[in-house]
């Protein structure tokens, strides 16, 4: 008779789901209706719901009613009425699942420190729990039989039959045999559970496959180049027994000898090549997915969202799924605000090039705009950040934090924004391309041709979608859009924005020089300064020392309004100071605001602070008189007929009195008055 695959839970008629789905954990008796993973995703989807959970002894169990008719229609044919099959028989009004059984079970290991397989579990805790049972009834039964004065001997035999025939609702594998099951159950009475346990679980020396042999099949599948299957190392391992095939270790020359290695099935070496522990070797090496490999093998952490703005930020490319050109779509690098899930940064171009480094520049010039520090912390993938790595992308330049790495989808959260940015908003847009495999079929292609669309009109439209998810609600916090988010709740840890740092690698570079403290820059006029501020004074002088009169490189980047955002000066590698813009005032003076005012404060500063250290270095030089006595010829020897040589006569100096430098000072700036002497007077 058929397995028993239907079990009440909680009053409710359910059917083990291993009857029903097709892969490594399936009954031998299933129908094989579904594999595994889709029989989950119509759990996940609520199609089918699930009554338990799977665990140890105790398969996952699904709700009879919510399977479709089709598979209630087969399961009948192949196991019966499940109401028919589900009577209670006496033995198991008398059966208890053993949870002692199932914690002993659980937590048994063996010498090498391994556990049981679970479906090992579930049978030893079914076994024990059957015996349990039967040593329930037969002391009832023998009581009863005393008390009638029956014989007791046909006693042990009727428990026999009933253990035999409760194999069809529970298949435990006890032995039918009334003498074997006596002896196993007398062990079982004085052991206890680990009588149970077959002594063939551990048994290393029984292995055919050992640890040496384990590692050559290891070794044969992980060819890269040609990536054999489980059956091609087989048919190889077959040939290298037969002398047919020569295996040899490249690292150390050994020639392998088959006859120290064991005759194996293909079915072996399938099942060994299929382990875990060899597979998360072997596929590390032939894998060329690193996606698949690291959802199969690397384990996931899991992260809570951080609480404010500006705390990270997640950064990757994407093509919006609309085509401009045919088989040609545009590319985007977007910057999302983990916490605030606003987008706050966007660059796009048909291709990638150039697009990175733009990207971080307009990163710097919305933040600016919005008056808020760079974010503490950036996450991002490595192929188009990995040249940055060592210039402005390292820890404490840029960002505080740098997360950088390489093909790991899942350490990057703007990943998970961009499905639904693609489901819920570009889908609703014409053009919009599906994916030729979407499991939903709402996402799937429909019949109609996908039309072209204009290249601005793309760009225009993504846009749009950008606006609208930072004004969408947040999805947690809820009566606020992300952007409200974003702009009330920034980080109070924040640093500045460190802006010395990153404009030498992200700006512009353009060759002035520096003349009277003033350079030239993008058709305008900009003075020494630092820190955003005209130095004056000391300051002002020493940076005078170091430029003036030279040729000096200035970096800037500009920001969102054209305007020079910051601007930095330089000698060759070296770091002068900030270039600030020259403040500029009304020349009427009615017209002049109180920012006129304070500008003139400033550009008179700054010219008396030079025209102060000129007069003090004058100060300093006193007048000398050269007399040259040197020869203004090498010798006498060209002579000019009939000129009569002479002697200059050299005469007194006068000493002339000192300047007044307070009366005089109009000439000396070019100012004359109003006052003319007469020509008389001035001969």
């Amino acid at each position: 008779m058929a397995a028993n695959p239907y079990e009440y839970y909680h009053d409710t008629l359910g059917i083990q789901s291993r009857f029903l789905f097709d892969g490594k954990f399936a009954h031998e008796e299933s129908l094989c209706l579904i594999g595994a993973r889709g029989l989950q995703l119509m759990v996940d989807r609520k199609s089918i719901y699930r009554l338990r959970n799977c665990g140890p002894g105790s398969p996952a169990l699904l709700k009879w009613d919510s399977l479709p008719d089709s598979w209630k229609n087969l399961c009948v044919q192949s196991f019966g009425e499940p109401q028919k099959r589900v009577r209670k028989s006496l033995f198991e009004e008398y059966y208890i699942r053993d949870y002692k059984a199932v914690d002993f079970y659980t937590c048994f290991r063996f010498e090498d420190g391994s556990l049981l397989h679970p479906d090992k579990i579930e049978e030893y805790v079914l076994n024990a729990s059957v015996l349990n049972t039967a040593a329930r009834l037969y002391e009832k039964r023998r009581s009863l039989r005393i008390d009638l004065k029956i014989e007791t001997k046909s006693t042990w035999y009727s428990i026999v039959g009933d253990c035999v025939d409760f194999k069809r609702e529970r298949a435990h594998t006890l032995p039918e045999h009334p003498d074997r099951l006596r002896r196993l159950f007398k062990q079982y009475k004085k052991s206890g559970y680990s009588v149970l346990i077959s002594k063939r679980h551990g048994n290393d020396n029984a292995r055919v496959v050992t640890f040496e042999v384990e590692l050559l099949l290891n070794e044969l599948f992980a060819e890269f180049r040609h990536k054999p299957s489980m059956a091609d190392v087989a048919a190889m391992y077959e040939g290298f027994l037969s002398g047919e095939i020569d295996v040899i270790n490249n690292a150390t020359g050994e020639l392998y000898n088959p006859n120290e290695f064991p005759q194996l099935s293909a079915g072996t070496i399938t099942s060994y090549l299929a382990k875990w522990e060899n597979k998360i070797a072997t596929h590390a090496i032939r894998s060329g997915d690193r996606q698949k490999y690291m959802a199969a093998f690397q384990v996931y952490h899991s992260l809570s969202q951080p609480k404010y703005a500006g705390s990270l930020i997640s950064v990757d490319d994407r093509q919006p799924v609309f085509e401009y050109e045919k088989g040609r779509r545009m590319w985007f690098y977007n910057a999302i605000d983990t916490g605030s899930e606003a987008f706050t940064c966007w660059v796009y171009g048909k291709s990638k090039e150039g697009i990175i480094l733009e990207f971080y520049r307009q990163m710097v010039r919305n933040y600016a705009e919005w008056g808020f520090n760079l974010p503490a912390e950036l996450e991002g993938e490595l192929s188009l950040n990995s040249s940055f790595k060592d210039t402005f992308l390292q820890e404490g330049n840029m960002f505080q934090y740098v997360r950088i790495e390489a093909n790991k989808a899942r350490a990057k959260r703007i990943e998970q924004y961009y499905r639904p940015l693609r489901y819920e908003y570009e889908k609703r847009r014409e053009g919009w391309l599906a994916r030729p495999f979407a499991l939903n079929e709402s996402n799937q292609a429909g019949p109609a041709n996908t039309p072209l669309i204009p290249y601005e009109q793309i760009v225009q439209g993504c846009l749009q979608d950008i606006e609208n998810w930072n004004n969408s609600e947040h999805s947690k916090i809820k009566g606020k859009s992300r952007w409200d988010v974003f702009c009330e709740m920034q980080n109070p840890n924040l640093r500045p924005t460190n802006y010395r740092a990153i404009i030498p690698y992200l700006g512009y570079k353009t060759d002035t020089s520096c003349n009277v403290g003033i350079m030239k820059l993008q058709g305008k006029e900009f003075l020494l300064g630092n820190n955003g501020l005209i130095a004056t004074g000391d300051q002002l002088i020493n940076l005078m020392i170091q430029a003036e009169g030279r040729k000096v490189q200035i970096y800037w980047l500009d920001g969102n309004d054209g305007n020079i955002l910051k601007a930095y000066v330089y000698i060759g590698d070296q770091y002068i100071c900030e270039a600030i813009q020259k403040p500029v005032y009304n020349r009427a003076r009615i017209e002049r605001t109180s920012e006129d005012e304070a500008n003139r404060e400033l550009m008179c500063k700054y010219e008396a602070t030079i025209t102060a250290f000129g007069k003090k270095q004058r100060s300093f030089i006193d007048s000398l008189t050269v007399i040259d006595n040197r020869p203004r010829t090498f010798n006498s020897g060209f002579k000019i007929r009939g000129l009569n040589g002479y002697e200059l006569e050299y005469a007194e100096v006068e000493t002339m009195p000192e300047l007044d430098t307070e009366f005089d000072a109009p000439y000396l700036m070019g100012i004359e008055t109003g006052f003319k002497p007469s020509l008389i007077d001035r001969f």
